[in-house]
């Protein structure tokens, strides 16, 4: 399982720093288009295969896809969207993913068993989003900030108008909006290049190690041990043998995971960013606290535990209303928008990948050391939801309402 899971991980890791010069080289919009290819192709191979190093090649293809599309999608947003609405709609895009995880859950739900054929199909109806994306993503705009790197003004501030819903690209707003996006260009270029050193310099490493080390607490809020091996958990760590009742749990807990991110659309505007950090890890902490209590008196328990494990169950939901909410999507909205334009898309990209890398970590690991710490495994959860929560109160500035041009003023660079 943890092999199975872990090699579209790795490649998520392999897309994520493949996009980080791609995203430069070629664009925003023909890298979200190169990795719909990529996942359409992955998914033909995977229904195909016979072979279990066929399966995990064609598992490790779809990952680079996906590494190279959550890298380049929430960057295309962040650089065609209005600074009021920019944290809204990366919300979106993690809604729709959630969306895509319960249309994949409810899809599954007869494939707990040792036929082959429903797994094939689950993988071949892999190409129905990549074509879909694929074809709707052609007549999109490029990046008018990629555009204006690049020297394309003439188009830039084309797609401007276009966006903002104006027919005249001479319009006011349109013409002060794009001369500051120019601006912006044209300072980067006096202080600094391109290069990957840039990351390391001052005021933008600051940036960098926020963006690895918000993805790093995102994976360690122990979510996709929940989204990967949620049947494991429910059936032996809360003692619900029965089948039915696992896959049940599974399906709501991606309902509710679907559910509360659009709150999160709301509060990312209205509240902010830093504020969903710090309360969201409290949220979480203080769900994973009853998690492991009840769970560890139903285990003792065995049979009487029954009402205890309902309990955990709960907490198990709390913890997913709570990341729902706050750094599932805004984790994305963060990383988006902080880097300096010249290398925004390699500092999103290792921020990316560190998202892979432990997604994957976690992944492997999982299977071994939920069996060996058994309820106290949720402990360790515990303790990051903590530590993170007063990491976002200590170091994550409020970055709401603030173009991309204004992120030098929000990090005092």
């Amino acid at each position: 399982k943890g092999l199975v899971t872990s090699s579209f991980l790795y490649g998520c890791v392999v897309g994520a720093a493949a996009v980080s010069l791609l995203a430069d080289a070629i664009g925003r919009k023909f890298s979200i288009i190169l990795g719909g290819i990529i996942y359409t192709a992955g998914g033909c191979l995977q229904a195909a295969s016979v072979k279990l190093y066929v399966f995990l090649l064609a598992r490790a293809l779809s990952g680079v896809s996906v590494g190279i599309m959550s890298m380049s999608v929430p960057l295309y947003i962040a650089e065609t969207s209005p600074s009021s609405i920019r944290g809204r709609l990366t919300t979106i895009l993690i809604a729709s993913c959630l969306n895509g995880i319960i249309i994949t859950v409810l899809r599954n739900d007869n494939t707990y068993n040792n036929d082959e054929r429903p797994w094939r199909i689950a993988f071949l109806l892999q190409v129905v989003p990549g074509l879909t994306l694929l074809i709707l993503m052609l007549p999109m705009p490029r990046s008018p900030r990629w555009l204006a790197e690049k020297g394309f003004h003439g188009e830039g501030q084309r797609v401007i108008a276009r966006l903002r819903g104006f027919e005249d690209e001479e319009e006011d707003e349109v013409v002060v909006e794009y001369r500051s996006i120019v601006a912006g260009v044209e300072y980067e270029r006096r202080i600094g290049t391109a290069g990957w050193s840039q990351l390391f310099k001052k005021g933008v490493r600051r940036r960098l190690a926020l963006g690895v080390v918000n993805q790093f607490f995102q994976q360690w809020t122990g979510i996709n041990v929940i989204l990967y091996y949620g049947y494991d958990l429910f059936k032996q760590q809360l003692q619900f043998g029965d089948l039915n009742s696992s896959v049940e749990f599974i399906i709501i807990n991606a309902f509710i995971n679907f559910a509360f991110t659009l709150p999160g659309m709301w509060g990312v505007e209205r509240f902010g960013r830093r504020p969903l950090f710090i309360y969201g890890g409290m949220a979480m902490c203080a769900s994973y606290v009853v998690v492991f209590i009840f769970g560890f008196v139903a285990q003792r328990l065995q049979d009487e535990g029954r009402p205890y494990a309902w309990v955990a169950v709960l907490g198990i939901y709390s913890f997913t209303i709570s990341f729902a909410c706050t750094w599932g999507p805004v984790v994305w909205t963060y990383q988006s928008e902080i880097f300096p334009l010249r290398i925004r898309a390699k500092g999103t990209g290792l921020s990316t990948m560190s998202n892979w890398l432990w997604n994957a970590v976690i992944a492997q690991i999982q299977p071994s050391i939920s069996t060996a710490l058994s309820a106290q495994f949720f402990l360790i959860f515990v303790g990051t939801c903590l530590v993170m929560t007063v990491y976002a109160w200590k170091f994550i500035p409020e970055t709401r309402g603030k173009t991309l041009e204004e992120m030098d003023e929000v990090f005092k660079d």
